[in-house]
């Protein structure tokens, strides 16, 4: 089936989410083997559309193919699924990234779990930073604080989602002076990763959402880091240090919070993820944030 995407997310931060959720759900109506996605040449999209949409079509049991001219969404690395660092000589992935340094974003970069790639995934995350802090010109304090928000959400997939692959992609927005990152995995949820626990009381995504953002850790290891309070700091710091935006989508549950509002919410089934996204929306221009005082 042909499915044309009109998308034109505006500035509201969770436009890009419901509209790559009411598209997946187009989707998932069509009885036929292959579906044909076609983008309009004048679409405006944000890395909360465009990375949950790339990161389902590639767990999707069904072939999904794009079809689309906008230079964009080519030059993102959207159509080939994105940038496999470990695919790359790191002289060429630098030199490839070079091309990204007068942009206002980066590239999709699809990362290896695997621990025999932490060096290769240490180089791609270290360059995504400095790429992003070169790009917009990051103040140092921003700069550190920007580098912790991406590691510790890499670590989490790393370590909890059993997903073979995670995925990273922003862009900056100059004249509004914030930065919209997504980072997202098609592994076991949060709730899988409740489950393989000893002794796990949690038995639906929403309660797991719940312990995720309140500090309960999915580590049964006594003296072992507790990865639920790296999301609270996370958080924390986007938040009240630098009056960011976070979104959380696990299973059918879906987690919100910004100075204003905090919110926990259970999706129709239409709108399950398998997996976890993590989107945040980064205000890049505060001179009074330190990095230091957000982190446990």
């Amino acid at each position: 089936m042909e499915i044309n995407v009109f998308e034109n997310i505006g500035e509201k931060f969770l436009q890009g989410l419901e509209g790559v959720l009411r598209l997946i759900d187009r989707i998932n109506q069509s009885d036929d083997e292959e579906d044909i996605l076609i983008f309009q040449n004048n679409i405006f999209v944000t890395p909360l559309f465009i990375l949950p949409l790339l990161v389902y079509v590639s767990g999707s049991k069904k072939r999904i193919r794009y079809q689309f001219t906008n230079s964009y969404l080519d030059t993102i690395r959207f159509g080939s699924g994105g940038i496999k660092p470990e695919e790359l000589e790191f002289s060429a992935l630098h030199h490839l990234l070079e091309k990204y340094s007068a942009k206002t974003y980066i590239p999709i970069i699809d990362f290896p779990t695997d621990q025999k790639y932490i060096r290769e995934r240490n180089e791609i995350l270290s360059a995504v930073e400095n790429l992003l802090s070169n790009q917009i010109r990051l103040q140092p304090n921003i700069t550190a604080g920007l580098k912790y928000l991406i590691e510790e959400i890499v670590d989490n997939i790393i370590e909890h989602s059993d997903s073979k692959r995670g995925y990273i992609f922003g862009q900056s927005y100059p004249s509004k002076k914030y930065m919209d990152i997504c980072i997202a995995d098609n592994g076991i949820t949060l709730l899988g990763s409740y489950c393989k626990m000893e002794e796990n009381k949690i038995t639906d995504h929403l309660s797991a959402m719940k312990a995720a953002n309140f500090g309960i850790s999915t580590k049964n290891l006594t003296g072992a880091e507790n990865r639920g309070y790296g999301i609270r700091t996370s958080k924390k710091m986007l938040v009240d240090g630098l009056s960011g935006n976070y979104v959380m989508l696990s299973g059918n549950a879906l987690y919100l919070k910004s100075k204003t509002i905090e919110r926990f919410m259970v999706l129709p089934d239409i709108a399950t993820w398998q997996g976890t996204i993590v989107a945040m929306r980064i205000p890049y221009v505060n001179a009074s944030f330190n990095y230091i005082d957000f982190v446990e």
